[in-house]
């Protein structure tokens, strides 16, 4: 039998009724990608608002003392305004953009940390470790000694430290359950796009 012959036997052959073609997956994958990006839009604006309030109490209950709790203040709502910027982002998503970029900028969404970060989590960390600082100096000054004093601001550069350690392997443990199956998912058809 030569190739000629196969030919005319596979001419009325087509794939099952119920075999997915790539658009459909393609379609289902975007329908998910569209209602995760929702969840993450009301979870950051949730938070948003959460950090709103809790720096405008600190700005206000700030008014007229020392200028340790108003910078703790400023922090939480900058860290507002950043999280209601972010969730913003979720909610601009260009869906009928092609797939290649589609892919490159939910990549970049679900990313656990990118360099672009250090932009603003780098002032936020001082504001927060500075006006923490002078909270601690001030109530130092009330209830210890003088030569108590650099020890106890030794104890709360360690503290901060250790917290923002924490932070950091708490958030990416979060990020892990919630997140990085969906990134692999998107690199694994970004792969499959350049494998063509």
């Amino acid at each position: 039998m030569n190739l000629d012959e196969f030919k005319s036997l596979t001419k009325g052959v087509t794939a099952p009724a119920g075999a997915p073609s790539s658009n459909t997956n393609l379609d289902t994958f975007i329908t998910e990608m569209r209602t995760r990006d929702q969840q993450e839009r009301r979870r950051l604006m949730g938070m948003a608002l959460i950090y709103f309030s809790v720096g405008l109490v600190f700005t206000g209950a700030a008014l007229g003392r020392p200028p340790g709790s108003r910078l703790i203040g400023v922090g939480f709502v900058l860290v507002a305004l950043f999280a209601g910027l972010k969730g913003r982002w979720f909610g601009r998503v260009n869906y009928a953009a092609p797939t290649r970029e589609f892919l490159a900028a939910a990549a970049r969404r679900y990313q656990f940390w990118r360099a672009t970060d250090l932009w603003y989590t780098i002032p936020l960390l001082l504001i927060f470790f500075v006006g923490g600082g002078l909270t601690v100096w001030r109530i130092a000054h009330r209830y210890f000694s003088e030569p108590h004093i650099p020890l106890v601001l030794a104890a709360y550069v360690v503290f901060v430290v250790a917290l923002s350690v924490f932070s950091f392997i708490q958030g990416r443990k979060l990020w892990r359950q919630n997140s990085a199956g969906l990134l692999g998912e998107i690199h694994r058809r970004q792969q499959e796009l350049q494998n063509g």
